[in-house]
C-alpha cells in the first residue's frame, strides 16, 4: 500500500468529474488531504477533506499560502449557464490557469486539466478555441507534469439538467459499439472512468506535456 504522502486540490469539485474526482481521492491510501474548492459546498464529509468555498475574485486568499502536490483542475460551463462570452472565458480559462501558478509557485507538481476532445487554440469554434488556449497557457505556468485529458461526450451523474447531453448520450451507447481504431476517441465516456485515469496517471509522475484522448484515458481507467 502506497504511503499517504500526497495532498491535493480539486478545483470545480462540484461538478460530475470534480465530485468523482474527489471521492476517488478520498479513497486512496496514497492521498492524505485533499482540498475541494467550489462555490457551494458539497455533500461530503471525510477526515481527509477540506472543503474551500470560493469564487475567481476570492480564491487567492485561499490558496496563496497552499501547498499541494497535484492539481486537478476539473472546471467546465456552458453556453447556456454562461451565456456571456466573457465570463465563460474567464471560468474556463483564466480560472485554472490563475490557481496553477500560484500552487506552482508553491511547489505543486503535477496538473491535471479536464479539456476537451477537438481543443485547438487556432478553431474557429469559441469553445474548441478556448480548450485549447487554456491547454497552452496551462503548459506555460511550467509545473513539471502536466497532464491534459481530452474526453469525449462524457456521461454520469450531473447536478443539473442536460437534456440534449442527455439524448446523444443514449444514443451513444449503441453509436460506441460501431466505433474501432482511431474512432474509439470518439466514443462516449463516463465521468467516473475520466476522474480514476486523471488520478491513476498523476500518481506516475510523469514528466513533461501529456495529452490523453478518450481510448487511452478508457485505458488508464
Amino acid at each position: 500500500m502506497r504511503e499517504m504522502t500526497t495532498a491535493a486540490l480539486v478545483l470545480g469539485a462540484s461538478g460530475m468529474i470534480g465530485l468523482q474526482v474527489v471521492r476517488q481521492l478520498l479513497d486512496n491510501p496514497a492521498y492524505h488531504k485533499v482540498y475541494a474548492v467550489s462555490r457551494k459546498k458539497i455533500a461530503l464529509e471525510h477526515p481527509k477533506l477540506e472543503q474551500l468555498l470560493a469564487d475567481f475574485d476570492s480564491i487567492n486568499a485561499l490558496i496563496e499560502n497552499l501547498q499541494v502536490d497535484h492539481l486537478y483542475s476539473c472546471l467546465g460551463s456552458t453556453q447556456k449557464k454562461t451565456p456571456d462570452k466573457a465570463v465563460y472565458y474567464q471560468i474556463d480559462h483564466d480560472y485554472p490557469v490563475k490557481v496553477a501558478s500560484i500552487l506552482k509557485d508553491n511547489g505543486c507538481q503535477v496538473v491535471a486539466l479536464v479539456s476537451s476532445m477537438g481543443a485547438d487554440e487556432h478553431s474557429k469554434n469559441f469553445y474548441l478555441r478556448m480548450k485549447g488556449e487554456t491547454e497552452r497557457d496551462l503548459t506555460k505556468v511550467g509545473i513539471p507534469s502536466t497532464l491534459l485529458f481530452r474526453p469525449s461526450l462524457l456521461i454520469g451523474e450531473r447536478n443539473e439538467n442536460r437534456l440534449a447531453e442527455d439524448i446523444f448520450s443514449f444514443l451513444f451507447k449503441g453509436i460506441n459499439l460501431l466505433l474501432w481504431g482511431p474512432l474509439k476517441n470518439y466514443t462516449s465516456i463516463q465521468g467516473k472512468d475520466v476522474a480514476s485515469a486523471m488520478i491513476h496517471a498523476s500518481l506516475k509522475n510523469p514528466q513533461g506535456v501529456h495529452i490523453y484522448k478518450t481510448s487511452t484515458i478508457k485505458e488508464l481507467a
